[in-house]
């Protein structure tokens, strides 16, 4: 079972659909990475980019360094539903974290000790005060799932509210 040692939520202003973590260390190589049609999430070494809604404009983002897998309360499901969670590994090098929209970065305050393989879990809530919202991909109509319900101070003042849950695999 892991335990949360880490924790720090940033504002960001989301351009463009484009919302993501990176290693600090990895800023000036931050791109969109190739992935199967209809990833939510992209990953490449030292960063996870991952799709927005056109319309989403604020996002809360929460990152979480778990020393492993995020159980019991710790896990997405534990804290009310979620319109969308998915789940990636990458190889991030040691060092911050930081949340990046278009052309900014923020950080987080969280750093990884070791470089090595980590599992990144995002799970994301959209308002029903400011959508609807609808999927980043074409050929996928109707609008997305809200499950506002147990994010509601997350989702206060914003369009998404994002849990992003870091820990590493220990290869």
């Amino acid at each position: 079972m892991g335990q949360l040692p880490a924790a720090g939520t940033v504002e960001v202003l989301v351009e463009n659909g484009t919302l993501g973590l990176v290693e600090r260390s990895r800023e000036s190589d931050i791109h969109y990475p190739h992935a199967p049609a209809g990833s939510w999430l992209r990953p490449a070494e030292g960063m996870v980019h991952a799709h927005c809604p056109s319309n989403v404009i604020d996002a809360r983002v929460r990152v979480e360094l778990w020393t492993g897998a995020p159980t019991g309360s710790g896990a997405p499901t534990g804290n009310g539903a979620w319109s969308h969670r998915e789940e990636a590994e990458v190889f991030l090098p040691a060092g911050e974290l930081c949340v990046y929209t278009l052309g900014e970065t923020f950080p987080t305050e969280i750093g990884t000790a070791a470089p090595g393989w980590y599992r990144v879990r995002m799970s994301w809530a959209f308002n029903p005060e400011t959508g609807p919202f609808y999927a980043p991909f074409s050929g996928q109509g109707g609008a997305l799932e809200y499950a506002a319900a147990g994010h509601e101070a997350g989702l206060e003042g914003v369009d998404q509210y994002c849990l992003a849950q870091v820990w590493n695999l220990f290869r």
